[in-house]
């Protein structure tokens, strides 16, 4: 049997070395820590990503006043007042009762209106002995001084006076008859002009009438002289006339005919179905009722027909 040669085996295990493994791990921790402070001081900022607020704009409109700053004394009155629930005597006292203030007021209005009153007495008193004396101070000049007078004196005074009012009867009679002699005068005299003034405007119009009647007179001779018939026969002439116009109102057809009439034409409506028509003539031939027409332009637009 073959002998073998065992190595013993020693139970000491190789030892670690404990103080390398802790070196590297803190190396390893310091490197890392520098690295990422490196790595922070280069990086870029973050950009930090703004909320926008949307800002709410206050409707505009009537906005409400501030408080007043200085507190009025009503204010302060209303704030601590006592409102009293029942209707006994002291109650109504209380109610009845007025503040300092409102006391000062109501005597301060007393004393101006007694102040007042006071004023116009004074002066009314003062305009009042002021006529009291104006009526006392009257010189003694205006004044009538009384005399005593004997009955003789008496006796004529009365006769002067009597013969006075005579006198002054006399004249007052007098001016009355100048004033109605005057009078009748001043009547007399616008008679008289009158007459001159009337037979002046008569002249007037009697002159306007003949003028009139002379231009009436000129234009019914151009019209006879229009419408004088030819030397011709009728039948070898013809007859024309003129038609001035074509009317439904009938009102408006007879106011053309006055116009017509007052031109020196012989004119006349002739009315047929709803139509009236003004018509002048007939004048004669053709030559005629042309001569018509320019006359009558002033007038009214007339045309030429046969008739």
């Amino acid at each position: 049997m073959p002998q073998r040669d065992y190595a013993a085996r020693s139970n000491k295990k190789k030892g670690i070395n404990k103080s390398l493994i802790l070196g590297i791990i803190i190396f390893l921790l310091l490197a890392g820590g520098i690295g990422l402070w490196v790595l922070k001081e280069n990086a870029p900022a973050p950009a930090i990503p703004t909320v926008q607020q949307n800002q709410v704009t206050p409707p505009q409109g009537p906005a409400l006043p501030s408080r007043p700053e200085e507190v009025y004394s009503y204010i302060r009155d209303l704030e601590t007042r006592e409102v009293l629930t029942d209707n006994s005597q002291k109650s109504q006292e209380k109610l009845a009762q007025l503040s300092a203030e409102q006391k000062q007021q109501l005597e301060a209005k007393l004393k101006q209106e007694e102040a007042a009153r006071l004023a116009a007495e004074k002066a009314q008193t003062e305009t009042t002995t002021a006529e009291t004396q104006t009526d006392a101070t009257v010189p003694a000049e205006q004044q009538p001084a009384v005399v005593a007078l004997t009955p003789e004196e008496l006796a004529a005074k009365k006769a002067a006076e009597q013969k006075a009012a005579k006198l002054a009867e006399e004249k007052r009679k007098q001016a009355e008859l100048k004033k109605q002699q005057e009078l009748a005068k001043q009547n007399q005299v616008p008679v008289e002009t009158a007459k001159p003034v009337e037979t002046a405007a008569s002249a007037e119009q009697q002159a306007k009438l003949a003028a009139e009647k002379a231009k009436k007179a000129e234009q019914a001779k151009i019209v006879a002289s229009a419408a004088k018939p030819s030397d011709k026969p009728a039948a070898q002439a013809g007859r024309f006339g003129l038609q001035c116009g074509a009317f439904k109102n009938k009102a408006q057809a007879e106011n053309m005919q006055a116009r017509l009439a007052m031109a020196g034409f012989n004119a006349r409506i002739s009315s047929s179905a709803d139509w009236n028509r003004v018509f002048v003539g007939p004048v004669g031939d053709r030559a005629a009722a042309s001569n018509a027409q320019s006359n009558a332009r002033s007038v009214a637009e007339c045309v030429i027909i046969s008739m």
